[in-house]
């Protein structure tokens, strides 16, 4: 079975992600073997590596070997994100910046929401994330008003539906085949 992490970007504690989260797994079938990765539990510091992970030097922190081993498991990523000021989260970025080998070839779907359909923070990080050689193969934006309120109730317009489920199509095309 294909193993989709799923990050969950925010950290805030009202944060509507969760609800978000929902939808996104219940829109998913069973081809997947889901890990949620809330940023929230993982908690990463601030980048405190002793070299800059593109130079592919062994990592000596504690916490960035188990993320970098969480994310080496992973068949395919959805990240979720909100769009905070027109940009993604700091704790995401930081997560994205403690890997880099790891991140490669990875298909990589994004989901985000805010307002105007998360229209500033899916192109920002597409750009990030093929910057650190994943495979970005797609993006939904969901709207506050349109999608959701700004509470987390979800009203979703079924063209977003079947977006995410496209991108389940394609990140499940473009997963390592499973073998055994």
């Amino acid at each position: 079975m294909t193993t989709l992490g799923i990050i969950l970007a925010s950290a805030r504690p009202n944060r509507v992600g969760a609800h978000v989260l929902e939808w996104v797994t219940a829109t998913l079938d069973d081809r997947f073997d889901v890990d949620v990765i809330d940023l929230k539990e993982v908690a990463l510091p601030a980048f405190d590596g002793l070299t800059s992970p593109k130079q592919g030097q062994p990592k000596t922190e504690q916490h960035a070997i188990d993320w970098g081993a969480r994310i080496e498991s992973l068949d395919a990523l959805l990240i979720l994100t909100p769009q905070y000021n027109g940009a993604y989260p700091g704790q995401l970025k930081n997560a994205i910046d403690f890997l880099y080998a790891e991140w490669e070839s990875l298909p990589t779907f994004l989901v985000g929401y805010g307002w105007n359909d998360a229209n500033e923070v899916l192109p920002m990080l597409e750009t990030l994330m093929g910057r650190v050689g994943a495979e970005v193969v797609g993006s939904v934006g969901l709207g506050f008003r349109a999608d959701l309120s700004v509470d987390g109730e979800l009203f979703i317009r079924e063209e977003k539906s079947a977006a995410l489920r496209e991108g389940a199509d394609l990140l499940a095309a473009k997963a390592p085949a499973q073998v055994g």
